[in-house]
C-alpha cells in the first residue's frame, strides 16, 4: 500500500520512467473497428431471405456497403469491456423463378441498420429498401424484410457474442493487432485508387515478370484465378471474374478492370490465362497484357506471370499489388512460395 501523500509506483504512470500502464489500471482503449467490419462482412454477406433450395428463387445479402461508427475495447482498473455503436448499410439482390426454374423477375435493394449498439442489441431496428418498387418485385422485398431481417439480426447477435467472448477470454489484444493490420492493408489498397496518370507523363511502358510455386495442382489455381468468390476472399474486397473468353473482370472494388483474352484449361502439363488488364486510374483506354502460365511441377503448380505494357511510372506499384495484395494472400490460403 502506498504511504499517505505518495503515489504507488505500480499504478501512477507519471511516476514511472517507462510510463507503463501497469495491468491497465488507467483508462485505455484499443480499436477493433477494422476487424469488426471484416468480421461483419464475413457473417452478413450471404445471409438469405429466400433460399434457392425452395425452388422459388433466391435472395441474399451481397455486400456490406457501408459501416460507420467505432468498436473499441475499454480498459479500466483491470476490467475490460467492448463499446460499439455502428450504422450499417447492406446490399441485397434476388430473383424469382417459375416452375421450370426460369427467372421471372429480378430485384435489388438495401437494408439499413441505423444503430447497432448495446442499447439496441435486443431490439435491432432495420429498414428494407427496394430500388425499383414494382409489383412483381415486391415478394423479394418482403422476403428480405421478414426472413432476411430475422437472419441478419441473428448474425449481428452472433457477432456481438463473439466480440464479448473474445475480449473476456483475453484475445482482445490480438484482435486489436489484427484490426491495425487490416487498417494498414486497407491503406495500401486505397493507394491503388489514388494515383492518376496525367497526360503529361511519359508514355514509356515496362514489363513485369515473376514466379510463384503453389502446393495445390494446376487445375485448382486455374479455377481460383477465375472464380469471383475466391478472388473476393483472397483480396478481402469486391471482385467479379468470368470463366468465358471475352468476359469482363474486376478486382479490388473496381481499382482493376479488364477482360479474358484467352483461357486454356489444364491439358496435363500446363494451363494459360491471358488478360487485358488495367488500373482504373490509368489513362483512358490504356491496357496492359497479363499472361499467367501454370505448369505442373510434381503435382503442385508453378505460376509464371508476365505483364507487358505497364506505364513505366506504374511498374513498382503494379508489381507490389500483384505480390502483396493477391499472390501472397493466395499463398497463405492455398500454400506455396515466391520464386522471384
Amino acid at each position: 500500500m502506498a504511504k499517505v501523500g505518495e503515489g504507488d509506483k505500480r499504478w501512477i504512470v507519471k511516476e514511472r520512467d517507462d510510463g507503463a500502464n501497469v495491468n491497465n489500471w488507467h483508462w485505455a482503449e484499443k480499436n477493433l473497428t477494422a476487424w469488426s467490419q471484416q468480421r461483419l462482412t464475413e457473417m452478413l454477406v450471404g445471409v438469405a431471405g429466400l433460399d434457392e433450395a425452395t425452388g422459388k428463387g433466391k435472395c441474399k445479402i451481397t455486400a456490406l456497403e457501408k459501416m460507420e461508427g467505432d468498436v473499441t475495447i475499454q480498459f479500466r482498473k483491470q476490467k475490460k469491456f467492448p463499446l460499439y455503436e455502428l450504422e450499417i448499410t447492406l446490399k441485397w439482390k434476388g430473383e424469382l423463378w417459375d416452375a421450370d426454374g426460369k427467372v421471372l423477375t429480378e430485384a435489388e435493394g438495401k437494408i439499413k441498420i441505423p444503430d447497432l449498439s448495446e442499447e439496441t442489441y435486443d431490439d435491432l431496428e432495420m429498414t428494407t429498401i427496394l430500388d425499383d418498387e414494382k409489383k412483381d418485385k415486391l415478394p423479394l422485398k418482403e422476403a428480405m424484410r421478414t426472413t432476411g431481417c430475422k437472419n441478419i439480426r441473428l448474425a449481428c447477435m452472433a457477432f456481438v457474442k463473439e466480440l464479448k467472448e473474445s475480449i473476456a477470454s483475453g484475445e482482445g489484444q490480438a484482435l486489436a493487432g489484427k484490426s491495425a493490420a487490416i487498417t494498414k492493408d486497407a491503406t495500401a489498397k486505397s493507394a491503388l485508387n489514388t494515383y492518376v496518370t496525367s497526360n503529361a507523363e511519359s508514355s514509356k511502358v515496362a514489363d513485369i515478370k515473376f514466379k510463384y510455386s503453389f502446393s495445390p495442382p494446376v487445375p485448382v489455381i486455374y479455377e481460383t484465378l477465375l472464380d469471383t468468390d475466391r478472388i473476393r476472399g483472397a483480396t478481402a474486397s469486391d471482385a467479379k471474374m468470368s470463366k468465358e473468353v471475352g468476359g469482363k473482370l474486376m478486382m479490388f472494388s473496381g481499382a482493376v478492370e479488364g477482360e479474358n483474352v484467352s483461357l486454356t484449361p489444364f491439358d496435363g502439363t500446363t494451363a494459360t490465362i491471358v488478360w487485358k488488364w488495367r488500373f482504373s486510374t490509368w489513362q483512358p483506354n490504356h491496357f496492359s497484357t497479363v499472361t499467367i502460365t501454370l505448369t505442373d511441377k510434381d503435382g503442385g503448380c508453378q505460376l509464371e506471370l508476365s505483364q507487358t505494357g505497364v506505364p513505366e511510372e506504374e511498374k513498382e506499384r503494379t508489381e507490389q499489388g500483384w505480390k502483396g495484395l493477391l499472390f501472397e494472400r493466395l499463398k497463405a490460403m492455398l500454400g506455396g512460395s515466391v520464386m522471384g
